[in-house]
């Protein structure tokens, strides 16, 4: 679809066209004022209506419509608002700091929890303060089925960039397989990683200190 200055995308108006290079490429940007008269913004072009094929939702004001929707639903000072805020923030809002590993790579919010209070609603059982939200598929959206509340030392453990093994039927991260069996951190990665043992006998065999390998 083709942008051009003048069009208008719910509350936002294109004003410019701007192309910004960073490191890997030149990325193309609309600067848009929102009917709210807020100061104007930047938003990637393809932020701006709904790729084919995505669930990803475009932007549709400066932020101030979400602000009026949580505001009519009074949902503030409720302990599950921030984390959803949050949530929104990083998958919906291209000038959030974590959008380029969320919302830039097709990450969203399904529509029901766009009202917080349907959030609140399918989240709010065994929430903890010391619990963060986490997506079972780190690959997939925010959907109750997709999410639940962890540790932040699980949360760490189900990261993308976080290597997976699998042996014997079990996938777990090198840390994970570091502790059941019994073998220094350090000493498992150099196996994998620098001398490229088979996964077995990375897993199975004796450090030279002798530390015990629990059967896996």
């Amino acid at each position: 679809m083709e942008i051009k200055i003048g069009d208008k995308f719910d509350r936002l108006t294109v004003l410019e066209l701007v192309n910004k290079k960073d490191l890997r490429q030149i990325r193309r940007f609309a600067k848009c004022q929102c009917d709210c008269g807020s100061e104007p913004i930047l938003v990637r072009l393809d932020g701006l209506c709904k790729p084919i094929a995505s669930s990803r939702k475009p932007a549709r004001s400066c932020g101030c419509l979400q602000k009026e929707r949580v505001t009519k639903h009074g949902a503030w000072g409720h302990p599950l608002f921030k984390v959803w805020s949050s949530m929104i923030r990083r998958c919906h809002n291209p000038h959030d700091e974590k959008y380029r590993i969320y919302g830039d790579r097709g990450i969203a919010v399904c529509e029901r929890w766009h009202d917080v209070n349907n959030f609140i609603s399918d989240m709010s059982e065994g929430y903890q303060k010391s619990l963060q939200i986490d997506r079972k598929d780190n690959d997939d959206g925010y959907y109750k089925e997709n999410c639940h509340w962890v540790t932040r030392l699980q949360q760490a453990r189900n990261r993308r960039n976080n290597a997976k093994i699998t042996f014997n039927g079990k996938t777990l991260c090198i840390k994970e397989w570091s502790e059941r069996c019994h073998i220094n951190y350090g000493t498992l990665v150099e196996r994998i990683r620098v001398l490229n043992w088979p996964i077995e006998k990375a897993l199975t065999q004796p450090s030279r200190k002798g530390n015990y390998i629990r059967k896996v």
